[in-house]
């Protein structure tokens, strides 16, 4: 049985679809990098998986007891206290409900986490490094001992030396991970399977990071081609109505009901964000003057 198992799954807010019947499988173990442009919902989907946000439609199957751990994109603004504080308060309410043997399991793990991760646990996390802070709060989601691990940018606001060490911690974690980058580096080393999450669609990529850039490319590719084979097709068949059609036949009737049906089909078409055509024309000056200045000075 898989970790968590999604479903069918969709979901959205009032826009396009977030996720649109989507399936996905984490098996334990594996760690699992998903990808994908920023505003496109991988945020959703980690939510999702904790169990934060409900789907629209669909089934999400979670093992008995699963547990997930959240690290931020940005450092939390509520962080007092020492790092031994900082880190405890990642238990929650786990050893509220554990008995008092099973509770101090607990703690004495979270302490063995920031012993493993060579912090002092009597520093002040404000006056940490942001490579420090950084590796506190893997820590504090470490404590609770999850069964997932997800982490947002998790090199954010690091240096080389404290990526490094998290790239080394993280390829030594034996538990699940689930992780968003824009670091390409942490993706090859760390990644045994990527995830994409495109205009509402999540594909899964069974490779490394180079076969992927590599298929992306021909995918796109493939898109391409046969988008620009439809436009011609409708483009032609915008003519032909256009020059007038007999609607009594029968045949024509049907010609213009699968025009509208590619007429449809082209609204709802969902393009790759951040394309851009421009054309720009070229024009004779009006003779009016816009602006007209003397004796302007500028400093700072």
């Amino acid at each position: 049985m898989a970790l968590i198992s999604l479903q069918d799954v969709s979901i959205s807010f009032g826009g396009p679809m977030i996720l649109d019947n989507v399936t996905l499988q984490i098996q334990c173990g594996e760690r699992v990098c998903l990808l994908g442009r920023n505003g496109v919902g991988k945020t959703t989907l980690m939510k999702l998986i904790r169990g934060d946000i409900e789907p629209d439609k669909g089934v999400i199957v979670r093992q008995q007891g699963f547990r997930a751990a959240h690290l931020t994109q940005e450092f939390p603004g509520d962080m007092e206290g020492t790092v031994h504080e900082v880190v405890m308060r990642g238990l929650g309410k786990i050893t509220e409900s554990l008995d008092h043997e099973h509770a101090w399991e607990a703690i004495r793990h979270a302490e063995m986490v920031i012993s493993r991760m060579k912090l002092n646990p009597e520093e002040t996390f404000t006056e940490l490094s942001a490579g420090l802070k950084r590796r506190v709060l893997l820590a504090r989601a470490l404590a609770s001992q999850p069964d997932i691990l997800l982490l947002d940018e998790p090199t954010n606001h690091m240096d080389v030396e404290s990526i490094s060490w998290m790239e080394e911690f993280l390829l030594k974690y034996s538990g699940t991970l689930l992780f968003v980058t824009h670091d390409r580096m942490l993706v090859r080393k760390l990644s045994t399977r990527i995830i994409e999450l495109d205009r509402g669609n999540l594909i899964n990529w069974d490779c490394n990071y180079e076969l992927y850039l590599e298929r992306k490319e021909a995918l796109l590719e493939s898109e391409s081609q046969q988008w620009e084979a439809f436009d011609k097709k409708m483009a032609k068949e915008e003519v032909w109505l256009r020059r007038g059609v007999k609607a009594r036949r029968t045949r024509d009737e049907g010609r213009v009901q699968a025009l509208m049906k590619m007429r449809e089909e082209r609204r709802n078409r969902r393009e790759q964000p951040g394309k851009v055509k421009m054309q720009l024309s070229g024009a004779a000056p009006s003779g009016k003057i816009v602006m007209e200045a003397e004796n302007l000075e500028f400093d700072f």
